[in-house]
């Protein structure tokens, strides 16, 4: 199985065409052909990721957020990008297609809410789109953000009570301030995200929208689960891990 192969399946899951126009998704480092020894997963690709994909053999590392996000104009030696090189081990990153395609899903299923196909904001001709919308039993402010605190596993929830019952709920991971206004046109009583800014928070508290911060890591490293889950049932031959290192770099006090 070639790095090419397990591309061409990743496409399946989540087209690269959905990436957003700033992003850099797809295969960035590495040789198409090279079989695939073993298959490292997660958020973001740092050096110490890098040293154990190679220790335990992976020469592919799939990761949500990109190793080459913006123009390069050197590589240097400590590096991610020149110890990917230095090691032969390849990169696919698949991020704002993989926003689009499967990550409000995971969500809501984390969640246990129902499935929805209905699109917070559409940027595609058929339909497809950042964020998700689902009608819910109704729940306050407080139930909903300690709801994703334990799902998410997040340190801390950060959050605005607009004081009514939530039955029409928006999930986006990531960092979804650009997703308040979409979200209110749909007539949300909440959103649930990952990051946003205070000036979203107040923006949020003025619209009547319970806005909840569930943290940008926490609402996105879930995509390594379902990954795992998907390429080990389509791939069974390949190793396929997610790193120990893909953690939440961040301490909180």
């Amino acid at each position: 199985m070639t790095v090419n192969e397990i591309y061409t399946y990743l496409e399946t899951i989540a087209p690269f065409k959905y990436q957003e126009s700033y992003d850099n998704s797809g295969f960035l480092i590495g040789e198409g052909d090279a079989e695939v020894t073993g298959i490292c997963l997660c958020l973001d690709i740092t050096p110490g990721i890098i040293t154990e994909a190679h220790e335990k053999d992976a020469n592919l590392i799939i990761s949500h957020h990109p190793v080459i996000f913006k123009a390069v104009k050197n590589v240097m030696a400590g590096t991610p990008v020149h110890k990917l090189i230095k090691h032969d081990i390849n990169a696919i990153c698949a991020h704002t297609n993989f926003d689009v395609a499967v990550m409000s899903d995971i969500m809501l299923a984390l969640l246990e809410f129902p499935k929805s196909d209905e699109v917070i904001e559409i940027i595609a001709a058929d339909g497809a789109g950042f964020g998700k919308v689902v009608q819910v039993l109704p729940l306050t402010a407080d139930e909903l953000a300690n709801k994703c605190k334990t799902v998410f596993g997040s340190a801390f929830v950060k959050y605005t009570d607009a004081g009514k019952p939530l039955a029409r709920i928006g999930v986006c991971s990531g960092s979804g301030g650009d997703a308040i206004d979409f979200a209110a046109e749909k007539n949300c009583d909440a959103l649930i995200t990952g990051e946003v800014k205070h000036s979203d928070m107040i923006k949020a508290h003025n619209i009547g929208l319970t806005l909840i911060e569930a943290g940008h890591y926490h609402t996105e490293i879930i995509l390594c689960d379902f990954l795992k889950a998907e390429i080990h049932e389509q791939f069974p031959q390949i190793p396929v891990f997610i790193a120990e290192n893909s953690r939440d770099i961040c301490k909180y006090s």
